[in-house]
C-alpha cells in the first residue's frame, strides 16, 4: 500500500473501534447527561490518554508486555480496579445527586479530564490494539512524517466522534429525556463500569 492508502485503511479501522461501546463511551454518556461542558471535559482528557498509547504502539510496547505477563497483569488489574472505583462513585454519586431546576448549569468539574484520561489510558488492551493494527498495515514503514500523522489522527478521530456524542446527548429532546431520568443513567452507567472492571480482572 501507498502511505496514502495506508492512513486511509487506518483511519477507517480507527472509526470503527472508536463507536464501539466501551469504558470511554460510558463516561461520555454519563458526563455529557450531567452538563455539555463536562462532557467536553472528560473528552479531551482522553485525546493525550490516546496519542501515548499510540505511540506506545508504534514503538512496539505491546511486544515488551507480551513478553513479561506480570507488566500486563500489573497493568490489567490497575485498570480493572479503576473501572470499578469508577462504576461504584458513579452508583453512588446517583444517590446523593442535588436537585437542581433545569436552568441551573452543572458546576465545572475539571477533575473529569483526568477521568477522561485515566479511562482511556488504563485499558491493557488499547497498546496490544495499535501495535496489531501497525503491524497488519506495514505503519512501521510508513517515512517519520506520516507516522506523525498517524499519531495525531487517531485520538483525534476518537475526540471528534465522542465530542459528537456529547452534543448528541446534552441536547435538544435527548437533553430533556436524560433530565428525566438522570439518577437512573448514572446508576446504569455505574453498573456497566463495574462489569467492565470485572470483566478485566477474571480475565487470565
Amino acid at each position: 500500500m501507498t502511505p496514502n492508502e495506508t492512513i486511509l485503511v487506518l483511519a477507517s479501522a480507527h472509526i470503527a473501534v472508536a463507536i464501539s461501546p466501551g469504558p470511554n463511551f460510558v463516561l461520555m454518556l454519563q458526563s455529557a447527561a450531567r452538563s455539555r461542558q463536562l462532557g467536553f471535559i472528560a473528552a479531551l482528557g482522553i485525546w493525550p490518554a490516546g496519542l501515548i498509547l499510540a505511540i506506545a504502539g508504534m514503538f512496539g510496547l505491546g511486544t515488551l508486555l507480551a513478553a513479561l505477563p506480570q507488566a500486563e497483569f500489573i497493568l490489567r488489574l490497575t485498570c480493572g480496579l479503576y473501572l470499578l472505583w469508577l462504576g461504584f462513585k458513579m452508583v453512588r454519586g446517583s444517590f446523593n445527586a442535588p436537585k437542581a431546576g433545569p436552568t441551573v448549569a452543572a458546576p465545572v468539574n475539571a477533575s473529569l479530564w483526568l477521568t477522561g484520561f485515566l479511562t482511556n489510558i488504563t485499558n491493557p488492551k488499547s497498546i496490544a490494539y495499535y501495535l496489531s493494527i501497525f503491524t497488519a498495515t506495514g505503519a512501521f514503514d510508513l517515512p517519520w512524517n506520516y507516522k506523525i500523522a498517524v499519531l495525531a489522527m487517531m485520538p483525534t478521530i476518537s475526540l471528534i466522534w465522542y465530542g459528537s456524542l456529547v452534543v448528541l446527548v446534552s441536547s435538544g429532546p435527548m437533553r430533556r429525556l436524560v433530565d428525566s431520568s438522570a439518577d437512573w443513567l448514572n446508576r446504569l452507567a455505574g453498573g456497566i463500569m463495574i462489569l467492565f472492571g470485572l470483566k478485566l480482572l477474571a480475565q487470565k
